[in-house]
């Protein structure tokens, strides 16, 4: 079964309409980045997914069932959530701000749950600070043991990398892939389109609302289609490490 599956999605916002006729599917248990230009809909589409958003018509499908049929809480528990931007503005201890992701499940099992996120996110050791303590890179670590608590196994992450500097984009971005081999899906909101290349196995680069491709990563990304989507100029330059080309801006 596909992790997740629309099916001719329609809508938007009140006087913009994102999608008009949307298909996808997603297959589980792959590292997906979502791509494409500003204002292309990328973050509106896992608002549709996290319910949000409400489509005009449509149908998104989590593990084969409709969303719309799912309470709130039993989708909580399908699938955790880290917004853009997301904050932590009060003097919560780390492991309250994780035990928020158990709300669905009304204290069912919390202690091993919200253990277990806390080490796959590595902040165990930060359990018992504030929030406000912390770097932006272990807030980011503890949004997504948050998601992690709800014991879904479809992550949508919506830029989570974004204001952090290297050395805390390559964590979490780290992070991420390691929790792919464990048997999550990820889904996440890319606009670094050399993190999209390193660490995404799958790519679907949208453009006002329309898929303009998706597929494996290194297939997909070509001179075309960067000039298409970003209208620019890209190269290619070869990563030892990596032990393969990546496209890059021609300046």
């Amino acid at each position: 079964m596909d992790s997740l599956k629309i099916s001719k999605l329609k809508g938007g916002y009140d006087k913009h309409k994102v999608f008009s006729n949307l298909d996808l599917t997603l297959p589980k248990g792959k590292f997906i980045a979502l791509t494409g230009p500003n204002g292309s809909g990328k973050s509106t589409l896992l608002k549709f997914i996290y319910k949000q958003l409400k489509p005009e018509s449509g149908v998104v499908y989590v593990d084969g069932q409709d969303i719309q049929h799912l309470k709130q809480k039993e989708l909580a528990t399908r699938l955790g959530f880290v917004a853009q931007n997301g904050k932590l503005d009060y003097a919560f201890t780390v492991r309250e701000a994780v035990s928020m992701g158990r709300y669905a499940y009304e204290g069912e099992d919390d202690g091993h749950a919200i253990e277990a996120a806390m080490e796959a996110c590595d902040i165990l050791q930060f359990q018992n600070n504030t929030v406000t303590e912390l770097s932006g890179g272990e807030v980011q670590r503890v949004l997504l043991a948050r998601a992690l608590s709800q014991d879904g196994r479809l992550l949508l992450l919506d830029e989570p990398v974004n204001h952090l500097d290297v050395r805390h984009q390559r964590a979490i971005m780290g992070l991420l892939t390691e929790l792919v081999k464990k048997g999550y899906t990820v889904i996440c909101v890319l606009h670094d389109m050399l993190l999209v290349q390193v660490y995404s196995q799958l790519a679907l680069v949208l453009k006002e609302g329309v898929i303009i491709s998706q597929g494996p990563t290194e297939q997909i990304f070509t001179d075309g289609l960067l000039q298409e989507v970003y209208h620019i100029r890209a190269h290619q330059v070869y990563d030892g490490e990596l032990g393969r080309k990546v496209w890059l801006p021609t300046w």
